[in-house]
């Protein structure tokens, strides 16, 4: 390989947060096509173009990847946070982007990670840093601004009630839920509750 030929390929190399977004890329493709129980850090690796040493420099094994590629997704990305204009739609599609985030990649895994991590609390291994519960405060504090709910009805619960319910959906039937199961936590649980306030 010639000096230009060096030069040229390192320009294409990827680092940092790059790579790391191509590595957890490639990991939630990998659990869509082979499932836990068949992801191997080879084919992560192969799949995001690196190597498995890179892989092992970040992570020490298949659990802890996993959780990575999870962990991403929590809390959505700020520009994925809805913006519909009313509180109704807004909670609709949180639940919608839980459903496709959760069904695409944590369900997946979960039962499979279950099984490695023992008996870590679920909520340790989703939010190792604690619960921060942005999205929906972003959201609810939305919904405040334009008048639709008081500030008195953000409590701790409120913040967490949806995607709860979702979560507790999700692994207790293990596929995705339906609309209608999301129309019915947001019209007939949360938003009763939240506007009683």
């Amino acid at each position: 390989m010639s000096n230009t030929q060096y030069q040229d390929e390192l320009k294409k190399r990827r680092r940092g947060k790059e790579l790391e977004a191509a590595i957890l890329q490639a990991v939630r493709e990998e659990l869509q096509e082979q499932g836990y129980s068949n992801l191997t850090m080879d084919g992560v690796a192969k799949r995001s173009g690196t190597s498995k040493a890179v892989l092992y420099r970040r992570w020490a094994n298949r659990a802890e990847i996993v959780l990575a590629a999870i962990q991403e997704r929590v809390p959505l990305p700020l520009e994925e946070i809805p913006d519909c204009g009313n509180l109704r739609d807004d909670v609709c599609d949180v639940l919608r982007s839980i459903n496709q985030n959760n069904t695409g990649v944590t369900m997946k895994a979960f039962f499979g990670l279950v099984t490695e991590i023992g008996a870590i609390p679920l909520a340790d291994v989703l939010f190792p840093q604690g619960r921060q519960n942005r999205t929906m405060t972003i959201v609810l504090q939305r919904a405040v601004d334009r008048g639709e709910v008081s500030a008195e009805a953000v409590t701790p619960r409120m913040l967490t009630l949806p995607s709860d319910l979702a979560r507790n959906e999700l692994i207790l039937y293990n596929k995705p839920m339906s609309e209608q199961t999301i129309t019915e936590i947001v019209d007939e649980v949360f938003m009763p509750l939240v506007l009683k306030k």
